[in-house]
């Protein structure tokens, strides 16, 4: 894969997390980010971030025409930090038995995330 600087294609599914906030936003795929005007035209701050299903972050203060553009940043997270993130949204959100939650990659926990929405 051929990357440019900043540039990266994100691998979907994705999900949003908000500086101070453990719930994640869920977003499957490229069709669901460009029609839903309140994911691509917020106004993020520097610690939101787009995590992808293959752990790397795009920053979310870049714009173009009005419109956020992800760009990667040189972070990657590993599964560990990942369901970390998920559990935290899991029992934000009420869930139980949290501390039992496992997946064996990012894009199954990501699954998680889109089946508490």
């Amino acid at each position: 894969m051929v990357i440019l600087k900043g540039y990266r294609l994100i691998n979907w599914p994705a999900i949003i997390k908000h500086a101070g906030d453990d719930e994640l936003i869920y977003i499957a795929d490229q069709g669901q980010w460009d029609a839903e005007t309140e994911l691509h035209g917020f106004e993020y701050i520097v610690t939101d971030c787009l995590i992808d299903s293959s752990g790397h972050v795009f920053d979310l203060t870049n714009k173009e025409n009005g419109f956020v553009k992800p760009q990667a940043n040189e972070d990657v997270l590993e599964l560990k930090l990942v369901l970390g993130l998920v559990k935290a949204h899991a029992a934000q959100s009420g869930s139980c038995c949290v501390a039992k939650l496992y997946a064996p990659t990012i894009r199954d926990a990501y699954r998680i995330v889109e089946s508490l929405c």
